[in-house]
């Protein structure tokens, strides 16, 4: 995939300054202590994925080890399995404020996969010769795949279940963050790696630099230097969000981006600005007769389900919920209950019940019902593209649309489940002695979908798209390049229900 997202470079500021800290076997019991009762109070899927009894052996565990000062770092390592354990990508481990800041040197490369092997995709650092194309072998003496699998297992973020495309992918595609995150600000690495011709051919020689770190100011600036193809006002990098662009004339292809479904730059509680520029988008395929139209949804990491729906509203057939429940722990009331506000009082009467087990679930009466759009409907040829990072409202989106029978899949699978995800609302608490964040969503969401209609746990993609070496020196959009393939033979998926009831596709 060609998004080469900034992402990571993304600051975790505050009046903290990153300082080493220690931690008394007492305070860090009680760090983990005060963790498990946040989450037996708020977390609506203790148990869901790995049993009770083993998440407290788990814990069991990780209690006793502590029997001596230990580091931040080390510790903030030694709380990520518990949290794993949980297996929800919504669930999330973040440093203390100040940790990550202006200052922090990060690894000045992208790294990107090419079936096992590992390559630069863009280089930052003064060394210029670390052309695209270089293979990376080793970064501080560690095989460069023993790196990324110990960012993958590090950090769970965007993979619900056993699935690993959500760590995956974001690991890889923000390999900078993640390595800061994990190992800390870095002066500098030493790399093992095999350079890359100007043809794109591998040098048999294997060698050794050690090169420097780069703070996030820096690493943007000179992306941008060096990749202007990549990173500049007109590449697809910089597309804003619900872009429309042609790619295809002969066969009437549209791309429209869907990288998130928020709109995060202005106040604008109702989304409304999100709406106006997804009907703007729809009008100009219908004014332009549109035959195929391929909507982006990788690296879209979700928003707002309300925004899920708006775009399904230009494609589904019948009328349509995105949930079918939604369940809260008795805790959460109190997040989503003002007392100083009467109409949130009033508003949690109206859309919860006591669900009999000490919790709330939704009521039935007040799912929102979605109707199609009719005169701005999309009726031609619709592919969707995805891959791990397609997680949360994006994976309702695609969850939905497998349900209905409707498009093609194409990438990879998603990060999100099938069957929903525990998200809406969320808690953020902070550990008292460690000060490390923790996010606990408040709900479980069940999307109103058939099991039987499921292709897998997650939703997995009619037709694959691999990186090749070729897309990689190209920085192709991979996804995209094996869609056009596919429109040009005039191949889609066409769904069936068998016998059973389950949906099967027709390639």
């Amino acid at each position: 995939m060609a998004g080469l997202a900034f992402a990571w470079l993304v600051l975790l500021t505050g009046p903290l300054a990153a300082q080493s800290l220690t931690l008394s076997p007492d305070e860090a019991h009680d760090d983990l202590l005060y963790l498990r009762r946040q989450l037996r109070a708020y977390h609506p899927g203790l148990g869901h994925y790995t049993p009770n009894a083993d998440m407290e052996q788990l814990f069991d565990s990780l209690y006793n080890r502590v029997n001596s000062p230990i580091d931040y770092l080390s510790f903030f390592h030694h709380l990520s399995p518990y949290l794993n354990g949980l297996k929800d990508g919504h669930t999330n481990l973040n440093h203390r404020r100040g940790f990550i800041d202006r200052d922090t040197r990060f690894v000045p490369f992208y790294v990107r996969q090419v079936a096992h092997d590992y390559f630069i995709s863009h280089n930052a650092s003064a060394d210029t010769s670390l052309r695209r194309g270089t293979r990376l072998l080793s970064v501080q003496g560690q095989p460069i795949i023993d790196v990324h699998r110990e960012l993958m297992d590090g950090d769970r973020s965007g993979s619900d279940g056993d699935n690993s495309t959500g760590r995956h992918n974001w690991s890889m595609m923000q390999f900078a963050d993640y390595y800061a995150a994990w190992y800390g600000s870095v002066d500098s690495v030493t790399i093992q790696y095999q350079l890359a011709r100007p043809d794109g051919s591998l040098d048999s020689t294997i060698r050794q630099t050690r090169v420097a770190g780069i703070v996030s100011a820096a690493f943007r600036q000179t992306l941008l230097e060096r990749y202007k193809a990549d990173f500049g006002r007109n590449s697809e990098f910089r597309q804003p969000n619900l872009s429309l662009r042609l790619v295809d004339s002969l066969s009437n292809t549209s791309v429209l981006r869907v990288s998130s479904f928020l709109n995060p730059k202005t106040f604008d509680p109702f989304q409304w600005a999100f709406k106006k520029r997804l009907k703007r988008a729809f009008r100009q395929i219908k004014a332009t007769g549109v035959e195929n139209l391929v909507v982006d949804l990788q690296d879209n990491g979700g928003g707002a389900v309300l925004n899920s729906a708006r775009l399904l509203q230009f494609w589904m057939r019948k009328p349509f919920t995105i949930m079918q429940s939604e369940h809260i722990k008795p805790a959460a009331r109190a997040e989503l209950v003002n007392r100083w506000n009467p109409l949130s009082v009033l508003d949690f009467k109206l859309r919860y019940r006591r669900d009999g087990q000490g919790g709330f679930a939704s009521r039935a009466a007040v799912s929102r019902h979605y109707r199609p759009y009719r005169r701005l409907a999309f009726r031609g040829n619709l592919y969707l593209l995805m891959n791990g990072s397609s997680f949360s409202a994006a994976t309702s989106v695609l969850a939905k649309t497998l349900d209905a029978g409707q498009g093609t899949f194409v990438g990879e699978a998603s990060g999100g489940a099938y069957w929903g995800d525990f998200a809406g609302q969320f808690k953020y608490v902070t550990l008292p002695h460690s000060r490390i964040q923790v996010r606990i969503p408040l709900k479980k969401l069940t999307h109103a979908v058939a099991e039987a209609h499921a292709n897998g746990f997650t939703i997995e993609p009619d037709f694959t798209a691999q990186r090749t070496h070729d897309d990689l020196m190209t920085n192709r959009n991979v996804a995209l390049r094996e869609t056009l393939t596919l429109i040009r033979q005039q191949v889609t998926a066409i769904r069936t229900v068998d016998r059973d009831g389950k949906l099967e596709a027709l390639k």
